[in-house]
């Protein structure tokens, strides 16, 4: 990122939130809304089901959120439903913190690894920019600033308590996945929310256990296959 990119965000931040200058064209009724929004999920590159799309619009249109940051974007699959929820509601934005570099993707995994080959095959410029496309077609792009950069550099630009939503979905190796954890709790807030993805991966057992420490589980909203936390 350059240094003027990254003092218009500090500058941004120092504000408290970064609100859209484009007047929303989003239908007043909610149902009819995410029903069409859920209609494309499918269509969307990821792994984001439309159950925990649902849950994630619902959890946007209840917290009316500033701000959201999602770690590990791949396709957009889960950052498509929350921008379009936070298009619904004409305001805040969704950071997707991704580097969309092979290397990064590949830290922590054995060359043995099936998750090694696969993400050593997969062309993650291409992915990046479909992602972009995806943003555009859906008219996206005034809720969604994409970062793409890793986690870790991203850090710094989020003051601590900031953030309302937090989404974790990066790198699914223990020492990676924990790392997430450990970064990013502090800069979420008091009350604030935590969706942790691919909970039955044994490697994500040590952020989780991290995370139910400082935080309650949502047990309603959470599943086999994802939990969403409570920032206590």
């Amino acid at each position: 990122m350059s240094i003027q990119f990254k003092c218009t965000l500090k500058v941004l931040f120092s504000l408290g939130t970064l609100t859209s200058l484009f007047a929303t064209d989003s239908p007043t009724d909610w149902v009819a809304y995410q029903q069409n929004i859920l209609g494309h999920q499918s269509e969307i590159h990821g792994w984001c089901t439309e159950e925990k799309a649902t849950q994630m619009m619902n959890l946007v249109k209840e917290v009316s959120p500033k701000i959201c940051v999602e770690i590990g974007v791949f396709g957009g699959s889960s950052i498509y439903p929350t921008a379009a929820a936070l298009k619904y509601l004409g305001k805040g934005m969704v950071y997707a913190v991704d580097p969309w570099k092979t290397d990064d993707c590949l830290v922590g995994y054995n060359a043995n690894d099936p998750n090694y080959a696969w993400w050593s095959q997969v062309n993650l410029e291409e992915i990046y920019l479909g992602f972009l496309q995806m943003l555009d077609t859906y008219n996206l792009v005034p809720y969604c600033m994409p970062m793409r950069t890793t986690g870790k550099a991203a850090l710094a630009l989020f003051r601590d308590g900031s953030i309302d939503i937090l989404h974790i979905d990066g790198n699914h190796t223990e020492e990676e996945a924990l790392a997430d954890a450990k970064m990013f709790l502090p800069k979420v807030k008091s009350g604030g929310y935590i969706w942790f993805d691919d909970v039955n991966w044994k490697t994500t057992k040590s952020a989780i256990e991290y995370l139910t420490f400082y935080c309650d589980k949502d047990e309603v909203r959470s599943t086999n296959m994802y939990y969403l936390f409570r920032k206590k």
